[in-house]
């Protein structure tokens, strides 16, 4: 594809920062030349000049650009997406990531599919598996396409076109502003440091209805290496990324997708499903969004003094699935808030216990108790003789 190029952003972190240049090697470019820009904040680091210069770029020509004073995070990423002035596509990656050998492929085939679409804000490569609006694993629900949308803009790996970009900045300009609570903003997002740039992308997306597109299998994944905004010895952000093969990738369009989401990661579509209309209806399966809003019908795991129009079970993953599928039960229900109504709590039902039995899988209960007491008992022992 011409006039795309791939921006690398780059500190402090000289390890991750040649993990992710070696892994860009091995990626399929088909025979096509793609610029390489290497983006450097100054950190005083010399190390991570040497490695960028050091680099030899196999597919294309190699820029390294540094600045004479720290700009910090937010204002060098927004200096990098306004290359898309000398490049009409930029694929942007962050120092502690790790890509796919199909992320060109991924890359040409999706901006092809979205050019023309107004309500697509970017293009994402990384493929989340946690909602960290609640600390609670997410899933998209299977349909006949490779990729989904979400009310949320990426950070770990993204494209950006020209157009889409101009607007975004356009936006911007009228709203730099640090957030505010707001309804329609998770809490999480709202708290983040002024130092994010990705909020207010985050913001721009649900202010003006735009959604990002992101892959059913990542074409990046996170290392989290320490760094200005991460603490390191974190994998909980690692992803299964797309091994290589080619192929002609399926792309939605927002109307013909079941899997399209808010920036709480809930399902706007769900609305279809319980015949209301979407803009009365709060779906908070997450339990994040408590109906702050006030739409008359909420759909919840939430004991509320409402009207129970409908209610389900929570065993099909992921959760909007127990909806589509009418699954019966009493654990997930839906509220008419406009009529009062007093209820018992659940029959043996124990909500906190239901969620951890629903979201942990991967561990027995006995292997998660003894992980409890080796920590309790590491953190014990930190605390009376002072060392971690």
């Amino acid at each position: 594809m011409k006039d795309l190029a791939i921006v690398v952003v780059g500190y402090d972190r000289p390890q991750a920062l040649a993990r992710l240049l070696a892994s860009l090697n091995l990626v399929a470019f088909d025979g096509q030349r793609v610029p390489l820009i290497i983006s450097l904040d100054r950190s005083g680091n010399e190390a991570v000049q040497e490695v960028a210069a050091a680099f030899t770029w196999q597919h294309g020509d190699k820029t390294v650009r540094t600045f004479p004073q720290r700009l910090g995070l937010k204002q060098h990423i927004l200096t990098c997406g306004d290359l898309t002035r000398d490049f009409e596509h930029l694929v942007v990656l962050e120092d502690d990531l790790y890509v796919s050998e199909n992320l060109y492929r991924f890359a040409a085939q999706a901006i092809a599919a979205y050019r023309e679409d107004d309500r697509i804000a970017g293009i994402a490569l990384y493929s989340p598996l946690w909602n960290e609006a609640c600390h609670r694993p997410f899933t998209p629900l299977d349909d006949a396409f490779d990729a989904y949308f979400v009310q949320y803009a990426c950070s770990w790996g993204q494209i950006w076109s020209r157009d889409k970009w101009c607007r975004f900045r356009d936006w911007f300009q009228q709203h730099p502003d640090d957030l505010h609570p707001d309804p329609a903003i998770p809490p999480n997002v709202v708290l983040w440091s002024d130092h994010s740039w990705l909020k207010h992308h985050i913001r721009y997306c649900i202010d003006t209805g735009r959604y990002f597109v992101y892959p059913r299998v990542g074409l990046t994944t996170n290392f989290s290496d320490r760094g200005q905004h991460s603490f390191g010895q974190e994998n909980g952000y690692q992803v299964p990324l797309q091994e290589p093969y080619s192929k002609t990738y399926r792309f939605p369009v927002l109307k013909d997708s079941r899997a399209v989401y808010d920036a709480f990661f809930e399902s706007v579509v769900l609305g279809e499903a319980l015949g209301i209309e979407t803009r009365d209806l709060c779906v908070d399966l997450y339990g994040v969004k408590r109906n702050r809003s006030g739409q008359r019908f909420w759909l919840t795991l939430e004991q509320a003094n409402h009207k129970i129009l409908k209610s389900f079970e929570l065993a099909m993953r992921p959760h909007e699935a127990n909806i589509f599928h009418g699954i019966p039960g009493d654990t997930i229900r839906l509220y008419d808030t406009s009529v009062e109504s007093a209820h018992s709590a659940r029959r043996g039902v124990d909500l906190q216990d239901a969620l951890v039995k629903y979201d942990v899988r991967s561990r027995s209960y006995k292997a998660l108790l003894r992980y409890a007491l080796r920590f309790l008992i590491r953190q014990l022992k930190a605390k009376l003789t002072g060392k971690k």
